[in-house]
């Protein structure tokens, strides 16, 4: 009889938000703006050739968001390329995991530090759901910079990707 207590207990609290929110997505990036990064992304101001240029050819991911009972907090738990976003020859961006945002927007950076506090290198992503359904879309922004990186001279480059999300329904 106590456990029939409980169990309603939790079915009132889910009801009324003090449950947990989890959406899954299968998500396809369209890489295709990093085959045209400016000139400035690459040591000498001069992109390598030959290069390789993607086309109509899409990474494919599935992100998971969570958000805890009536929180404005959510968390995004992504995957990334294998060895990172490619920025040129700035730092690659590989950050993944579990990242804290709002529900519709997370961000997370890396940064590498001296001694003094100085910044020697910083790597960010920044993940917005700008339009959230069964498919929803949005984009990755991705940015790179360092200090004294590339044979010693400084970078910084930022890409900005679309991406596409299907929603996938979850097993309870």
């Amino acid at each position: 009889m106590r456990d029939l207590g409980i169990v309603a207990m939790l079915t009132v609290l889910a009801g009324c938000g003090g449950g947990e929110e989890i959406r899954r997505y299968r998500v396809v990036v369209d890489p295709a703006p990093l085959s045209a990064l400016p000139n400035s992304c690459y040591r000498g101001g001069t992109p390598p050739t030959p290069r390789v240029e993607e086309r109509n050819l899409y990474r494919d991911f599935t992100w998971t968001v969570w958000e805890a009972g009536s929180s404005d907090r959510a968390f995004l738990e992504l995957d990334s390329p294998e060895g990172g976003w490619r920025l040129g020859d700035a730092p690659p961006v590989q950050l993944s995991g579990a990242i804290a945002g709002s529900g519709d927007s997370f961000s997370a950076e890396r940064v590498q530090v001296s001694a003094d506090g100085k910044v020697l290198e910083s790597t960010a992503l920044r993940i917005i759901f700008e339009d959230v359904d069964t498919i929803s879309r949005g984009v990755v922004e991705l940015k790179a910079s360092c200090d004294a990186c590339a044979g010693g001279s400084a970078l910084s480059c930022e890409a900005r990707l679309a991406f596409t999300a299907r929603q996938e329904m979850l097993q309870e």
